[in-house]
C-alpha cells in the first residue's frame, strides 16, 4: 500500500512538472459559458442548501415549540 502511495504521488507530480504549449483557441463565447455554469451551480448549490436548511430548521423546532395546549386556559 505504501509503494502504490508513493508511485500514485510520484507520477500526480511529474504530470504537473511537465509543460507543453496547448495551442488552443478559446472564443468569447466559451467565457459566456463558463460564466453560465458558474452561475448555474451557485443557483443549485444555494436551492439545495435552502431546502435541506428548512428540513433541519422544522426538525429543531419540533422540538423547542411550546405546546399550544400548555398555554391556553379552559374557560368553559
Amino acid at each position: 500500500m505504501k509503494k502504490f502511495l508513493i508511485c500514485l504521488i510520484s507520477n500526480i507530480i511529474a504530470i504537473f512538472l511537465i509543460v507543453t504549449n496547448a495551442y488552443a483557441y478559446l472564443d468569447p463565447g466559451t467565457g459566456s459559458f463558463i460564466l453560465q455554469a458558474i452561475i448555474g451551480f451557485l443557483a443549485a448549490l444555494s436551492a439545495g442548501f435552502l431546502y435541506y436548511w428548512t428540513k433541519v430548521k422544522n426538525f429543531f423546532l419540533k422540538f423547542f415549540k411550546k405546546n399550544n395546549n400548555d398555554e391556553k386556559t379552559d374557560n368553559r
